[in-house]
């Protein structure tokens, strides 16, 4: 009989415990570089292993190991963003890269040859798709490919194709030229998904990042059938949702088991409101316990978007990296503070071939990153005070003016319900919502004959016929099943006031970050009692010592701590407390 030795069983044990840790998704929030904030579309072939190069030379060593494709890798130059005519596609109605911006596509290679060479950077390779089917196959009617027998997909005698699963009724919101959602309730529609997803499988793709299907887009038919389709490949996926206008935790329970990363806001770009936009959805997912939670062959995140920083472009552009982010350093701290402190996907959007020291010192900073990826009892911490001793538990506002945005949302969110129909001048009728919580404001109303005008996504809002005033105030959309709501936003004026965070460390330590959103400087202070909020069991914690990030300042106090903060500013505290 032969015998292992201790020292090979122990190596044995620990590479059976490593690929079994490889082989699941999104373990930690992934992290990455995505081609869109710096290259809108229009990235090239050469641009892009450029950027990945840099990567795996300067960026892997701290985590970050995707390297993303954002859309549009099949159009043309000679098209637009919302453009028909102009895209690469197979007999099947399938994406192929643009050959004159991808010459190693040609000859069927699709992205195999870049594919290759990023694995060979020991990185991770991802693209951007659009959700359902391309017009421009909708209108060659091209044939559903059955996989399985190589052969057009027949069913009940007879062979399909696009026209039979494609909706031209749910065009996407944003791109209504260029793609709308198919049926997947039919066995054609669900065959010509994984006819795509076995193709961008067989090229080497790691990373998916799915658009149009989900927030005000939520498409869970489409998302369920990729998600079965992924969830069968041997080789993981990781797959990400995108964009995440409306969305809400209600709306997250429903998919997150079923991916990795789903977006929770819209597009991110440099611009101190965007980031300001964040503070109340973070707060949300966290407090919903939605950080981390299982996912598809692993755990999924809500994901913040992008971080625009560096060298970048314009949303949408018809052209590359051309101007340095409108971000000031505090504002690009806070920003990155924030994403780190709600553990969200970090990837990076700049052009790295112009990357500057600042920035580079900033997205691998080794206190942030490590909070990132290992902290846990990430949540708002609403014990802090400026230097008047003011509770700042939420945020103030400048002005409380109030403009309307009607919404969709999940039926069993409480925001769904306060509808209710009247009588107006007589005889017109109309619907009404009224939000409790919003007492200072006059009901929000809509003529009933012009529901179909309201600023809702078009796709949902085609007849008024789709609506139905349920009895307990609900207003339910019969395309989508989802409900109405109406968004209360603010007129003049945005979030001010001061905000922090809090988590714990993999040692004991615990993390402590302020933020002033005001537009002057700022002392915030919080006392060391207050930190029990992670962990009930230390309540009686006499003595906090650690720094803070930024300034290096020493801390030692058994009472409260403090830190100027600039505005726009944050400060992050690293505490060992007993």
């Amino acid at each position: 009989m032969k015998c292992i030795s201790p020292i090979s069983l122990c190596f044995l044990l620990c590479l059976c415990a490593f690929q079994s840790v490889s082989s699941q998704n999104a373990i930690t929030p992934p992290r990455g570089w995505n081609s869109y904030d710096s290259f809108s579309w229009i990235i090239s072939e050469e641009e892009y292993l450029q950027n990945a190069n840099i990567v795996s030379q300067k960026l892997l060593v701290h985590g970050y190991e995707y390297a993303v494709v954002d859309f549009l890798w099949y159009r043309s130059l000679k098209g637009e963003k919302n453009s028909i005519g102009f895209d690469v596609i197979d007999e099947w109605g399938r994406m192929l890269p643009d050959p004159e911006r991808w010459s190693s596509s040609r000859g069927g290679r699709g992205f195999s040859d870049v594919a290759k060479k990023v694995h060979n950077m020991s990185l991770k390779f991802g693209i951007h798709l659009m959700a359902g089917i391309s017009t421009q196959a909708f209108n060659n009617n091209t044939p559903i490919l059955d996989t399985i027998t190589g052969q057009p997909y027949m069913e009940s005698g007879r062979v399909w194709y696009a026209k039979d699963i494609g909706l031209p009724s749910r065009a996407c919101k944003w791109m209504d030229k260029g793609f709308m959602a198919i049926n997947t309730t039919t066995g054609a529609g669900k065959a010509f998904l994984r006819s795509i997803y076995e193709l961008y499988a067989s090229w080497g793709v790691d990373f998916v990042k799915l658009d149009c299907v989900f927030g005000e887009d939520l498409d869970l038919g489409e998302i369920t059938t990729v998600s079965e389709i992924l969830n069968g490949f041997r080789n993981p996926i990781v797959f990400s949702l995108s964009p995440g206008v409306n969305a809400t935790p209600q709306m997250a329970k429903r998919v997150i088991s079923l991916v990795n990363i789903y977006r929770v806001t819209k597009d991110d770009w440099d611009k101190w409101p965007a980031i300001l936009s964040h503070f109340n959805v973070s707060r949300d997912f966290s407090a919903s316990n939605l950080i981390g939670a299982k996912g598809l062959k692993g755990s999924s995140w809500p994901d913040l978007d992008m971080l625009p920083f560096g060298w970048i472009t314009d949303p949408d552009a018809h052209e590359g990296p051309h101007r340095f982010t409108n971000l000031t350093q505090d504002e690009q701290r806070t920003q990155m503070t924030l994403w780190c402190m709600a553990k969200s996907p970090i990837m990076y959007g700049g052009d790295l071939r112009n990357i500057d020291q600042q920035t580079y010192d900033l997205i691998t900073n080794p206190t942030l990153l490590e909070i990132n990826s290992f902290s846990s009892k990430n949540q708002e911490f609403p014990h802090i005070t400026t230097l008047h001793d003011v509770k700042m538990e939420g945020y103030n506002v400048t002005k409380l003016q109030f403009t309307y945005s009607m919404a969709l949302t999940e039926c069993i969110d409480p925001k769904a319900s306060g509808w209710f129909s009247e009588k107006h001048n007589q005889s017109l009728e109309r619907i009404c919502y009224k939000n409790p919580k919003q007492d200072q404001e006059e009901p929000f109303c809509v003529n009933k004959r012009e529901l179909q005008m309201a600023s809702l996504n078009q796709r949902y809002i085609q007849s008024a016929h789709m609506w139905e005033l349920k009895s307990n105030g609900t207003l339910v959309n019969g395309d989508s099943g989802l409900c109405a709501t109406v968004e209360y936003l603010l007129a003049e004026g945005y979030p001010n006031g001061i905000r922090s965070w809090i988590a714990t460390g993999r040692t004991g330590e615990i993390y402590v970050a302020f933020f002033n959103l005001n537009s002057e400087k700022a002392t915030i202070s919080a006392n060391i009692v207050d930190l029990a909020i992670v962990d009930p069991s230390r309540r009686k914690l006499r003595l906090c010592e650690g720094t803070e990030t930024w300034s290096r300042t020493i801390i030692k106090t058994n009472d409260t701590f403090s830190a100027e903060v600039a505005s726009h500013g944050s400060a992050l505290f690293v505490l060992h407390c007993h």
